[in-house]
């Protein structure tokens, strides 16, 4: 007899400890599930099977708090019980729970005062557990059924009170991650529509100052005080620019536009551009370029932008007197393949600590930590340029021998093999060159007239239209080789203009240019879809604008 009870008692530890392997096991694949999850709806989806599972009742519903009413959302049941009915808090046991921040443990439903037997007597329930989700703060319940009589072991009760708490747990970090993703939307309009708002008044401005350069030249008082305030709104429209980049990039909203280039060209024509600067700052340039082309396949405005931050931040931590050395190299491939072009920008500045170099790539990084703030910027520029390199299929370093020893960036990016550069025809050019018919579409009249001038200066014939209807109206009248139209018109937008004029045949060998506040990827690609040849931002350097004018110009010669 003694044997037969050890026998027995054996065979219960033994099921016993099975059922908690098993069952902890499964409670542990319901944890790391539940960690990952990012909506309310994955959450239920796990835990109603999850609870039915480590409890082997005949079903299960997951309730949330609705205000004064519970919200029976989901179940997995033998039969059905109250999926999308709501109860009020005070009429049914889930509320119970909830308001008593309790479980409910009932072996006979129909033996206790807080069941409104109504509502079960059309459901196989018998016997239930009901466990609030959160102790401190209720935001649901969790509720286990059985057909027959059945009473909740103390093992099944604290299964599922395992599985309330990862919920509450889960369920929040849902909250949190909703909460950050909707704040994450505001934020990126925000900082688009400031971007829209700031470039608005800077455009004018830098209309006027470049028509004051163009009629008053860049000598004399007056002619290096135009530069300076040239020099400042370029760097302002860079800050706007930067900042609508990094959320952008952020989001994978950023999409390139890759043409195969000569990599020197690039490199010299942003020098170029870089020189004034170069010189105020009284530096010495050493560059060291190749005699021959070499080709890439890269987006030129963002290369433009790449090489462009790193000869700012070269410029802006080197101290008068000193160097910048600017290196493009080829690195031939193993067996004709994986060649690449190596930029390099050096400096004899202030250099980088060790502690910030790790860091260096990442948003709001700043190198220049006093508290005087004497150099400026975002410390968005180096991380802008770290993701469009990746996004060439290239990568970037830095390296610095320590304080005031300064610093070298690197930039690799893969090449192709040389190809013969076309010649233009000089006919065309010199007709790119002749005066044309220009219409201005633009509501904000500072922007339109100083815009205006600027084109006269050069000898077109400029038209104003203040808003989209004007606009194509005038447009069907005078029928203008180049149409540069704003997107935030009133009454009809720019891409409902781009979209009508499209539509013409006349204006199919019309130059449609977007020239606007809003610069976003998005925006770029919806001017492109309605029908726009480019898009360019204000304020915009005009002459990119005669660029773009020029390109489309000899497409259609």
């Amino acid at each position: 007899m003694k044997n037969i009870l050890q026998t027995c008692i054996s065979q219960e530890q033994n099921s016993y400890q099975s059922y908690n392997i098993s069952s902890y096991n499964r409670l542990l694949s319901v944890v790391k599930d539940l960690a990952c999850v990012r909506t309310i709806e994955e959450i239920i989806e796990i835990v109603r099977l999850a609870a039915r599972d480590l409890t082997n009742a005949d079903g299960v519903t997951f309730v949330l708090r609705d205000g004064e009413c519970c919200h029976y959302v989901d179940e997995n049941a033998i039969g059905p019980l109250w999926k999308g009915m709501r109860f009020p808090l005070k009429s049914c046991i889930s509320g119970w729970a909830m308001l008593n921040k309790q479980a409910a443990v009932i072996e006979d439903i129909y033996q206790d005062a807080r069941i409104p037997l109504d509502a079960y007597k059309v459901t196989f329930v018998k016997s239930l557990v009901m466990v609030p989700i959160r102790i401190s703060d209720p935001l649901g319940a969790i509720g286990a059924y059985w057909s027959t009589q059945h009473r909740a072991t103390s093992e099944e009760i604290e299964l599922l009170e395992i599985l309330t708490d990862t919920t509450a747990v889960a369920i929040a970090n849902v909250q949190l991650f909703q909460k950050l993703t909707n704040q994450n939307a505001l934020k990126d309009k925000f900082i688009a529509m400031l971007a829209h708002e700031l470039r608005n008044p800077v455009a004018p401005i830098s209309n006027g100052v470049q028509l004051l350069k163009l009629k008053l030249g860049e000598t004399g008082a007056v002619g290096e005080t135009v530069l300076m305030m040239q020099h400042q709104i370029k760097h302002l429209s860079k800050l706007i620019d930067e900042l609508l980049d990094v959320s952008s990039i952020t989001y994978g909203k950023i999409s390139l536009n890759l043409e195969k280039v000569n990599l020197v060209e690039l490199v010299r024509q942003s020098l170029n551009d870089h020189a004034q600067a170069i010189k105020r700052s009284h530096l010495t340039l050493v560059q060291n370029l190749p005699n021959t082309p070499l080709w890439a396949y890269v987006d030129p405005t963002r290369f433009f932008q790449i090489f462009g931050n790193l000869l700012d931040n070269a410029l802006k931590f080197s101290k008068p007197d000193g160097m910048i050395w600017v290196d493009l190299s080829f690195i031939p491939g193993e067996n004709g393949s994986g060649s690449v072009a190596v930029l390099s920008v050096r400096d004899s500045g202030i250099g980088i600590e060790p502690t910030i170099l790790p860091e260096l790539f990442e948003p709001f990084t700043q190198a220049d930590r006093s508290l005087d703030r004497s150099r400026g910027g975002l410390g968005l520029g180096l991380s802008v340029v770290k993701s469009l390199v990746e996004l060439h299929g290239g990568n970037v370093e830095a390296s610095s021998r320590g304080v005031n020893l300064g610093a070298e960036f690197k930039v690799t990016l893969p090449v192709c093999e040389e190809i013969t550069a076309w010649d233009n025809d000089l006919e065309i050019i010199e007709a790119a060159k002749k005066s044309l018919k220009i219409l201005v579409i633009e509501d904000n009249e500072d922007s339109a007239v100083t815009l205006q001038a600027i084109l006269e200066h050069f000898g077109h014939e400029v038209s104003i239209a203040k808003n989209g209807i004007l606009g194509v109206e005038l447009a069907r009248e005078l029928e203008p080789q180049v149409i540069i139209c704003d997107i935030g018109l009133p009454e009809m937008d720019g891409f409902a203009v781009a979209q009508e004029l499209s539509k013409d045949p006349k204006f199919n060998r019309s130059i449609l240019i977007a020239l606007t506040g809003y610069g976003g990827q998005e925006d770029k690609e919806l001017a492109l879809k309605s029908g726009f040849k480019c898009h360019l931002t204000k304020p915009v350097d005009f002459e990119i604008l005669t660029a773009e004018i020029d390109q489309y110009f000899l497409m259609s010669v």
